[in-house]
Order: structure tokens, then C-alpha cells, then sequence
């Protein structure tokens, strides 16, 4: 089976499976250096010269990468050679958004990220609430859109993502939203799996969001590349 490498952000990753799809499936291999020794990360002016990938990242992220038939294994890269060297999309990251990127980098054709490429099973639906809601501080880019939209939504929202996020966004926004807890990845994925619309900014929630197709509305930051155009969503 074919052989894939990887050392960009839980985000990344998520936004590589249309290309690994598109090559055939296979083991992925995870760099726990986060490209230290990659010169797709190090020449792009990584501001640690690494990603924020390690090993417990990889444990954290592996479940659900596994439950995708497109993935045989996954585990740490070790220094071995590999089929694909997804870390080549940093060099495409022009392209459009993070998906386009990696399918650039083999010269594949965006139509490859148009249908869902996220299978999730037993969605969870939290009670009453069915839009699923995630701010990210890395990413902001239209607080008038919030303050416009929180009344309407409100009641119907819960919140995902780090408590730390969950706090920001109460205080920017003098709004109460219920948080929900996900421990693992996989319940992360399973509650946005179970949602109507998802709410939020480029994130890694996001991410799960668009891999599944689920209907959204995406704040979008000034300078934003995951910016895919499709029928179901909304950008502001």
C-alpha cells in the first residue's frame, strides 16, 4: 500500500485526506517533529521551524483517521522513505485554500474535495441545540457579523473547541453559549457530525465541518486560504 507523510497541524491533516483519497489510500505517516527536519516547513519561514505536530497529537488524531476505509494505518514517521510527501502543499498554498493546496502539490483537480471525504458514525445531537459553534483566536476577522448574529442564534447554539476559545468569546461578546466538552477528537467530530449548521472561523473545527459538508457559515479572516466556494455555505 501506498505511503504518505505528513507534519502540518491536526487542521492540515484533515484538509490532506481528499489528496490521499485521490492517490489510492494508504498508511499515513505522522511527523512527531512537526517537519523540523522537512524543508517544505523549515524554507517557508515557520516561525518555530516546526509544526505544532507531536506525539500525543498523533494518538489524539489517530481514531478518527482510522475510521476513514481510505486509511490503512497510521503511525509516526520515523525517517523512512514514503510514497507521498504531503508536506509539498506549503508550496502551493496559493491555490486557494488548504485543500487545493495539497491536490496542487500532485497535480490533482479540486473536484476530488467536492464531496465529503469525513465519515463520522453515531453523530451525537445535543439537546434543543443544532447549530454547533467554534471561534478560534487565531483567525478573527469580523466581530460585526457576531454581535449582529448571536441574537438570532443564540438559543440554539453550543459551543466546541478549547475552554480558554469559549471563554474569549463570552467575554468579547457579553453572550452566554453553552460549552460542550469534547475529550477526544472523535467526540469532537461525532458533535459536529450531529449538527444542522456549523458556526465558526478557520479552525480546526472548521475543518471537521467542511470534510463532512456540513451546511456553515465561515467568519473569514483577512488573510484566510481555506476558503472553499460550495452550495450550503456561507462566508462573512
Amino acid at each position: 500500500m501506498p505511503t504518505f507523510k505528513h507534519s502540518g497541524d491536526l487542521g492540515d491533516i484533515i484538509w490532506s485526506l481528499p489528496t490521499i483519497r485521490a492517490l489510492g489510500g494508504g498508511t499515513l505517516l505522522l511527523d512527531p517533529n512537526g517537519g523540523a527536519s522537512e524543508a517544505a516547513v523549515t524554507e517557508n519561514a515557520h516561525p518555530r521551524k516546526r509544526t505544532r505536530l507531536d506525539a500525543d497529537r498523533i494518538e489524539a488524531i489517530r481514531p478518527l483517521l482510522l475510521l476513514q476505509d481510505y486509511i490503512t494505518d497510521v503511525r509516526p514517521w520515523t525517517g523512512e522513505a514514503v510514497d507521498h510527501n504531503l508536506d509539498l502543499f506549503r508550496r502551493h498554498v496559493k491555490a486557494g485554500n488548504l485543500a487545493d493546496a495539497h491536490l496542487a502539490a500532485f497535480n490533482l483537480p479540486t473536484s476530488h474535495r467536492d464531496r465529503a471525504w469525513l465519515t463520522v458514525p453515531d453523530p451525537i445531537e445535543v439537546p434543543g441545540k443544532i447549530i454547533v459553534m467554534s471561534r478560534s483566536v487565531r483567525a478573527m476577522g469580523n466581530h460585526g457579523f457576531w454581535e449582529s448574529a448571536l441574537e438570532l442564534i443564540k438559543d440554539r447554539c453550543v459551543f466546541v473547541g478549547l475552554p480558554k476559545e469559549h471563554e474569549i468569546f463570552e467575554y468579547c461578546f457579553e453572550c452566554k453559549v453553552p460549552y460542550h466538552p469534547t475529550p477526544t477528537i472523535v467526540e469532537l467530530a461525532r458533535v459536529i457530525a450531529g449538527c444542522r449548521q456549523f458556526v465558526g472561523n478557520s479552525s480546526f473545527p472548521h475543518a471537521l465541518a467542511e470534510a463532512m459538508k456540513k451546511p456553515l457559515v465561515l467568519e473569514m479572516a483577512r488573510v484566510c486560504n481555506v476558503r472553499i466556494i460550495r452550495e450550503g455555505a456561507e462566508y462573512v
